[in-house]
């Protein structure tokens, strides 16, 4: 008893001096750098015994960013609660073992950071791992009513330590043959100091009475069912200035927010012919639109149903896919919000296909939650490249940027100018002459001719709407036109659907969805 409250005390005692706690906590720890797959299991198998007992890792990411584009991710950082960090150069070996995957793509085994969504994100999508069980430190920061957001802000509140946060490091060679002293630090601290600033903001949720009697295995598991509604979601926060609220870009880098939904997507209210016959499900928009157009009137309130004032034609409906409700969770994993609409067969061949084979889009038209659509885009890449050569066709790459080299170049001078003006006191000086160079280089100028006046003209530039993939639609329409040569649509059809099916493993697909459905 003596000993749990003299623990208790100088637990508490840590917890409000700051600079203390961040002596006993961040002192000791062990940095791996792996550099090969036989390296990265071995890893592994220590994370696998320590998250036996502690489930939980801090985790966060580096990469390259050169002339604006960003290469992918370089250095996965993983650290447990007890300091052990493991910084993985994927640049080197491109991929982790199964035996690492299992424990990132594990929803029981928390990650914690900042913006961690984010780097979940590029991970799936520069080298399909999935990281499951993200939650990110500014719900629990908001939680907890503290009012810092970043991770070194976090770092300083909470542990009194202060990160290397210099530009130089930040933007530094991740991609070289050997990392430096100063890299290593910086990667390792910023895994190891995500974990224990959730270990902190778990101290502010357990009452004294807790600390004396429980284990800490029982008070991470009391804390991590409180923040399990945080898991896997993209962080998304409500700031005030003054009298105005507004709310910042999404940490969803390749979606903009108007394209995930929130809870409902499917209103399933019904549609009727003039006969009374059910034509399908419909929104309440289009609902209104309708009667409003005086084009159809109610029939009825539960569930809302129109019915039209002139004959539709029904021909084409083989079955009643179409009229069928649909549920407001994901198909694959069941979560019911952050919803995007997933064409199973993407637009870019169904565009090309001839009309009667376009009515099928419902039946392609499958909701996902967030995650699990990156997660299928991932996979799509590896049936893309199948189809392109049965059909023997070579693909344009999608990522190779198509538009003139010198409207890119315009484009980003505008960028660069919005970044000069908008950061011009906090940025440091060689960064802001490295921009003013490279506008000056686009304009053929002297650099210290690059007035804010002339930087402002900039910003007035208009974008153009450029067909960056007129080669890449190209190589879909040839496709396309393989398989209706040989009278083969439905073919490609079932090949995409398959293709869902076998990757994704969908848990929850609407009655009548077939793969090989040609209502």
């Amino acid at each position: 008893m003596f000993f749990s409250v003299f623990k208790l005390i100088m637990i508490k005692i840590i917890t409000r001096v700051p600079l203390l706690g961040s002596y006993m906590k961040l002192r000791a720890r062990q940095i791996d750098i792996v550099d090969t797959i036989e390296q990265c299991e071995q890893i592994a198998v220590k994370f696998e015994k320590s998250t036996t007992y502690l489930p939980i890792l801090g985790l966060d990411c580096e990469w390259v960013t050169q002339n604006g584009i960003r290469h992918p991710v370089a250095l996965l950082q993983i650290s447990d609660n007890n300091g052990m960090c493991s910084l993985i150069r994927l640049s080197k070996f491109k991929t982790i073992p199964s035996s690492l995957s299992d424990i990132l793509s594990n929803s029981n085994i928390i990650k914690v950071g900042v913006a961690i969504m984010d780097d979940a994100h590029l991970l799936m999508s520069d080298y399909n791992i999935n990281v499951s069980g993200c939650i990110d430190l500014r719900y629990l920061a908001q939680e907890c009513c503290v009012e810092e957001r970043s991770l070194a802000a976090l770092a300083y509140k909470l542990l009194g330590c202060t990160l290397d946060k210099d530009w130089q490091v930040r933007a530094s060679d991740w991609e070289a043959e050997e990392l430096n002293d100063r890299q290593t630090e910086y990667a390792a601290l910023d895994a190891y100091v995500a974990v224990k600033i959730f270990e902190q903001l778990r101290n502010k949720k357990i009452s004294w009475w807790n600390w004396l009697f429980l284990s800490d295995k029982q008070k991470w598991d009391m804390v991590t069912n409180i923040y399990s509604n945080y898991k896997d979601l993209p962080y998304q926060n409500v700031r005030s200035n003054g009298n105005t609220k507004f709310k910042p870009k999404s940490n969803v880098r390749s979606y903009s927010t108007s394209t995930i939904k929130s809870t409902k997507v499917y209103d399933n209210c019904l549609m009727e012919n003039v006969d009374g016959t059910v034509m399908s499900t419909c929104s309440h928009k289009k609902v209104d639109w309708y009667i409003s157009q005086g084009l159809a009137k109610l029939v009825n309130d539960d569930p809302k149903t129109i019915r039209l004032n002139f004959p539709a034609d029904l021909k084409n409906r083989k079955d009643d896919f179409s009229v069928l409700p649909r549920e407001n969770i994901c198909t694959v994993c069941g979560r019911s919000e952050h919803f995007r609409k997933k064409s199973i067969i993407p637009k870019e061949f169904v565009r090309h296909m001839p009309t009667e084979y376009k009515s099928h889009i419902p039946h392609d038209t499958l909701l996902l939650c967030y995650w699990c659509h990156i997660k299928s885009n991932a996979f799509d890449f590896i049936i893309r490249k199948k189809i392109f050569n049965i059909c023997q066709i070579e693909e344009q790459n999608p990522n190779e940027n198509q538009k003139i080299p010198a409207y890119v170049k315009i484009m980003r001078s505008k960028s660069l100018a919005k970044t000069l003006l908008k950061s011009r006191h906090s940025l440091p000086d060689k960064i802001a002459n490295e921009l003013r160079l490279e506008i000056a280089e686009t304009y053929n100028m002297k650099p210290n001719r690059v007035f804010d006046t002339f930087l402002e003209t900039l910003l007035t530039i208009k974008s153009i709407k450029y067909e960056n993939d007129c080669q890449h639609n190209s190589a879909a329409e040839k496709v396309v036109k393989h398989f209706l040569e040989r009278d083969a649509i439905s073919e490609l059809k079932a090949i995409w659907r398959q293709h869902f099916l076998d990757t994704m493993k969908p848990k929850h697909l609407p009655p009548l969805w077939s793969v090989n459905y040609d209502g």
